[in-house]
């Protein structure tokens, strides 16, 4: 019975401890089966990071010399996984020619340090021959010597990364060439629109003495030479507004052919007898909205500019003709872009086989007074991508030294009839009577107008501002037939003065005088019954021409 007993607690003792046991391995089970899961959900979350990722990862064992590449290593420079084979001899089957020996001298430096870490460019060549450019990202594994066993990475395409800071590095090169050049516009327009008024009183008081001497006398001589002076310097004026896109412009619609075809004498007798001039022109071309006057400006600098890149020797000049239609991937490598839309553009490109530019050349000749000759005023072509921005357009200058230039300018094409070419009609002497109030702030401008004005045969009262000028007419608006109104005044401007003198009188008969273009100065008065408009500086015909014009 006894012995029952014991073999009985026994085998409740055997099962107890297979109990145990049992559970025992049934938690090591679990507790393995949860580091399965976490090995397997790990794995899952690494092979989506790698599918996810832009690079391309290798491993290199230096002990047994094992190397191991990720797919995307391989399809980045357009292999199949393991397509190679993975050891030296892979480096220099793919390696750039000048870097087979440069690169593992790199790599050799770093395990040689002390450093667990190196950051290294480097190309590849692609499957199809070109050579991609390579961040590499490493991390060097060494033993308890300070020796390096495992060096592992990451590497990165960086043709994407280099195409998008070129693109940035242009356009913020386009913008600072756009910003400077609107600086110097801006500067430049300014001191034309001030010089103006200066000249306006030259030119207006040596056309007056010359209407009281005989032409035969001495003074008549130095008056004539006073003149051409200050027109030269009027002509000064006029290109450094055009560059600044303040130019007079007087826009209709032409055909560009038809300008070329009226300039071709004159270019002809204004180029260099070595040169040879030739036409390209596009007969099916659509018209322009353009300043006729503006363009043959461009022509004949374009071309006379070609004929001195020709110099001594000779060459050939090619002005061609034709229709463009372009994205904003090409505006993009064009002066004015970000003002301009993409489209179809008529397009006038005058090409030479002269000496060319070099690129630090190309960078600046569109500023205002730089110039490589050593005489010439560089406002040639400062005065060309001016009147460019004017008619919103765009150009492109392609150049090599020794292989010529081109310069392709662009210019919105338009439907509709071209208007025929006319020339300007010759002023005939007229008179007039009544009283004209002339509002100006530059003294000298006042007595000017006032006695071109007084030459005519008109009574003229002189304002020296806005504020003067509405209470003169307040009191003698039953008298006075006309009102010379400068823009540009302290205080109370041109417009304001205009503003109240409708109120006063709503038929005041009111012509504008300016510095800038008609078209910047009489946009503020659209639809406000403004009489006529007279640019700075003027003659006493041209005066006489505008005044006539509203009085009759």
């Amino acid at each position: 019975m006894t012995q029952l007993v014991a073999g009985g607690a026994a085998f409740t003792l055997v099962i107890a401890i297979a109990v145990v046991l049992l559970r025992r391995e049934k938690q090591q089970l679990q507790v393995a089966n949860y580091a399965l899961q976490k090995l397997a959900n790990s794995e899952e979350r690494l092979a989506h990071a790698l599918r996810g990722s832009d690079d391309g990862l290798w491993d290199w064992n230096i002990v047994d010399d094992s190397r191991w590449y990720s797919p995307r290593w391989w399809t980045m420079l357009g292999y199949e996984p393991n397509e190679m084979p993975s050891d030296d001899a892979l480096w220099k089957l793919l390696a750039h020619p000048e870097q087979q020996d440069s690169v593992p001298n790199t790599i050799a430096q770093f395990m040689a340090g002390t450093d667990d870490h190196c950051v290294f460019e480097f190309e590849l060549r692609h499957k199809d021959g070109h050579y991609v450019p390579i961040l590499a990202r490493c991390y060097i594994e060494r033993d308890r010597h300070g020796a390096a066993v495992r060096l592992s990475g990451a590497n990165t395409d960086l043709t994407e990364r280099r195409r998008v800071a070129q693109e940035r590095g242009e356009f913020e090169r386009k913008l600072q060439e756009t910003q400077k050049l609107e600086s110097l516009g801006v500067l430049a327009g300014g001191i034309a629109h001030d010089f103006n008024n200066l000249l306006t009183g030259v030119l207006g008081n040596a056309s007056l003495a010359m209407n009281d001497v005989l032409p035969s006398s001495r003074t008549h001589t130095y008056l004539t030479e006073i003149n051409l002076a200050a027109n030269r310097a009027a002509e000064l004026c006029r290109q450094m507004l055009a560059y600044s896109g303040r130019g007079r412009f007087v826009v209709t619609r032409v055909r560009l052919n038809a300008i070329i075809e009226q300039t071709i004498q004159l270019l002809q007798l204004s180029i260099s007898k070595k040169a040879v001039l030739r036409f390209a022109l596009d007969p099916s071309l659509p018209q322009i909205d353009v300043d006729a006057t503006q363009m043959r400006q461009v022509i004949m600098n374009l071309v006379i500019n070609a004929s001195e890149a020709l110099g001594d020797t000779g060459g050939v000049i090619t002005v061609s003709t034709g229709l463009t239609r372009v994205d904003q991937a090409y505006l993009r490598g064009t002066h004015l872009a970000a003002e301009i839309d993409a489209g179809a553009y008529v397009h006038l490109e005058v090409a030479d086989t002269g000496s060319g530019m070099a690129p630090d050349v190309q960078t600046r000749i569109f500023e205002p007074f730089f110039t490589t000759k050593f005489t010439g005023r560089g406002l040639g072509l400062a005065a060309v991508l001016g009147i460019v921005r004017g008619h919103r357009g765009t150009l492109k200058v392609y150049s090599e030294v020794n292989r010529g230039s081109t310069f392709k300018l662009l210019f919105p094409s338009a439907g509709g009839e071209a208007e025929p070419l006319v020339g300007s009609a010759t002023s005939e002497p007229w008179k007039g009577s009544g009283t004209v109030l002339v509002v100006d702030d530059e003294p000298a401008v006042r007595r000017t107008v006032a006695r071109m004005l007084e030459l005519m045969g008109f009574t003229v009262i002189e304002a020296a501002d806005g504020t003067h000028a509405v209470e003169l007419f307040r009191a003698q608006s039953d008298v006075i037939v006309l009102v010379m109104l400068d823009l540009t005044m302290p205080q109370m401007d041109g417009e304001q003065t205009y503003a109240e003198l409708r109120r006063l009188e709503p038929k005041v008969r009111v012509v504008l005088m300016s510095g800038f273009n008609q078209q910047e100065a009489v946009a503020r008065f659209a639809g406000k019954g403004l009489a006529s408009f007279v640019q700075k500086p003027f003659s006493l015909e041209t005066l006489r021409d505008a005044v006539q014009g509203v009085l009759g």
